[in-house]
């Protein structure tokens, strides 16, 4: 090792991070009782906005996080 010389502390991220999460199997379930209650119970616009609600924002960040530039 040099003398005088520091070493920059690199942390690193496992590349798994960066990926999707993913739901197990009875977070699925819990998803499709909570959509089947939002559909029977709310008018079709309303369920709409429900489930798009937050697309508008991941949409941004995928055209944000783009390497390629904007996709849309």
């Amino acid at each position: 090792m040099m003398s005088g010389s520091v070493m920059p502390n690199l942390e690193r991220k496992s590349s798994i991070e960066n990926e999707p999460r993913t739901l197990n199997l009875s977070q699925i379930q819990i998803a499709r009782e909570a959509a089947l209650y939002v559909v029977s119970t709310r008018s079709m616009e309303e369920a709409l906005r429900i489930f798009t609600a937050g697309w508008s924002r991941l949409l941004l960040n995928v055209v944000i996080d783009s390497d390629d530039g904007p996709l849309f």
